[in-house]
């Protein structure tokens, strides 16, 4: 059997949008699979009918060499196709044990759940993540990266054929992604096939066997993962080469200090964080997951009180009681959750432009609409935002392009420092790079951008200057010309400090 499963011209249509066209490619048997593909490629469309929540509009499935059809989720699931989605569907009211066998609990005579049994077997899954919560914890006590663990659990429990994951390290720290890779590595050793979709380029051609590319709901190609880059499967999916992370050879310190920060601590977060950041500059922070950066970043922007230390904004001391105080003064922050804290997805394009400056487009208390909406129509073009008008919903649109108008809801104000929290986490490769020539785009004209990332190549070639912090201190500063990948591991580990 060369295939476990196969797509054979699979076509799916939705109303004014073609998902996929004339699809074909298969998955052998105990191989990790991965499909990329830029934000609209037909990527979810294919996983939600191979696990039958969406139905093809011609073509079929093969799995095992027979013909088969899911109607239902159930369906699939009973077929030996288990997903786990980006969008997490746990239950936070149940227990851990719970969640991993929803529906499915061992049980005693007269229909009661075995609790000892269902404990034994949750220890037993969790084991193979060395996760350090107890199986009567609760999920909405564990945080989102806990829950999303416990979600792929789920999934391993059912012990399925082909295991389907979609972007499973979004919500994930550096070291709770190594756990997921060493459970992958231990669960293709035991022959479990797995269909692994990602944007994170890195992370499939380290775990992958081969990979498959879809553009715009067409298939493009599978490749061999010994015989991929980077670069060729940026080509393959959007058509052209592409340099994914471009080298800013103008990157140089220009102008005054912009936001001056000294000594600032919030205790339990972060200590004695003292740094100057220039107008015309990129100042990078680098670090691991839970070194402090966000919380920072937070407390910069009124968010949350901070314990000592003071700042000083373009010459004057700063020091915001609230996110509107920060807002007047000209200094944005944008979230790295676009979709929970970001922005307000049933609400449509304007209403979200509009919404850190209401007062802006007001008029007697009435709301200007003709006033909002041109500037809306302005931002859309200005950043790139693919959408059918200003008064699209922002739950309609791309990752890609809801986050493109969460840059835009913040640039509305005309900052003088804009903070960008992983303003690249889980979009495509295009909005990518879109986004990062806006970023220096706007330091050439004497913004003050802040960017927070975990991406090492996004820190190095976006930023003049690279912070790093380890366990909530600031190590060291270093300038572009230093800012190695060595130096950078080195000081986000702890081993060294330096101060520049």
């Amino acid at each position: 059997m060369e295939y476990l499963i196969r797509l054979e011209n699979i076509s799916k249509q939705f109303p004014g949008v073609q998902a996929l066209n004339n699809v074909s490619l298969g998955i052998r048997p105990g191989e990790t699979h991965a499909v990329v593909g830029e934000n609209g490629a037909g990527k979810s469309t294919m996983m939600r009918i191979l696990a039958g929540a969406e139905k093809p509009d011609s073509g079929q499935i093969i799995l095992e060499e027979e013909a088969i059809s899911f109607h239902l989720p159930v369906d699939a699931q009973k077929a030996g196709i288990a997903i786990v989605y980006q969008e997490l569907s746990v239950f936070p009211n149940l227990s851990v044990a719970e969640n991993i066998f929803a529906n499915r609990q061992p049980e005693k005579a007269g229909k009661i759940v075995d609790r000892k049994k269902l404990e034994e077997q949750a220890i037993e899954l969790k084991g193979l993540f060395n996760l350090y919560y107890e199986p009567n914890k609760l999920l909405e006590e564990l945080d989102t990266a806990d829950r999303q663990m416990v979600e792929i659990l789920r999934a391993v429990s059912q012990k399925p054929k082909l295991l389907i994951l979609d972007e499973p390290t979004s919500s994930l720290s550096l070291s709770e992604a190594e756990k997921l890779f060493e459970l992958l590595e231990h669960l293709h050793k035991q022959g479990i096939t797995i269909l692994y979709v990602s944007h994170h380029l890195d992370e499939v051609l380290r775990l992958a066997d081969r990979i498959s590319v879809l553009r715009d709901g067409e298939y493009v190609g599978t490749v061999d993962c010994e015989k991929a880059d980077e670069n060729k499967l940026v080509q393959m999916m959007v058509g052209r080469a592409v340099s994914l992370y471009k080298e800013y050879s103008d990157a140089t310190r220009k102008g005054e200090v912009a936001l001056k920060v000294e000594g600032l601590s919030v205790e339990g977060l972060f200590e004695d964080i003292s740094f100057k950041a220039y107008q015309g500059e990129v100042l990078g922070f680098s670090g691991l997951v839970g070194s402090g950066r966000t919380e920072m970043a937070q407390t910069i922007f009124g968010l949350r009180k901070h314990d000592s230390g003071r700042m000083e904004l373009l010459g004057k001391p700063f020091k915001p009681n609230s996110a509107s105080e920060a807002i007047s003064a000209r200094l944005a922050y944008m979230p790295e959750d676009r979709k929970s804290v970001g922005l307000f997805l049933t609400m449509t394009l304007t209403d979200n432009l509009i919404a850190p400056q209401l007062f802006e487009f007001t008029r007697m208390g009435l709301l200007d609409s003709s006033q909002a909406v041109a500037s809306t129509e302005s931002y859309i073009k200005q950043v790139g935002i693919i959408a059918r008008g200003p008064d699209q919903k922002a739950a309609k649109l791309s990752g890609g392009n809801q986050q493109k108008l969460l840059l835009a809801m913040w640039l509305a104000l005309k900052p003088n420092v804009l903070i960008v929290d992983e303003p690249t986490r889980g979009i495509d490769v295009g909005a990518k790079v879109e986004i990062h020539e806006i970023l220096r785009g706007l330091a050439k004209e004497g913004m003050c951008i802040i960017l927070i990332s975990s991406e090492l190549p996004e820190i190095m070639t976006m930023s003049d200057r690279v912070a790093v912090m380890h366990e909530h201190r600031l190590m060291g500063i270093l300038d572009k010309k230093e800012a190695t990948q060595e130096k950078i591991m080195t000081l986000a580990s702890g081993i060294v400090g330096e101060e520049n």
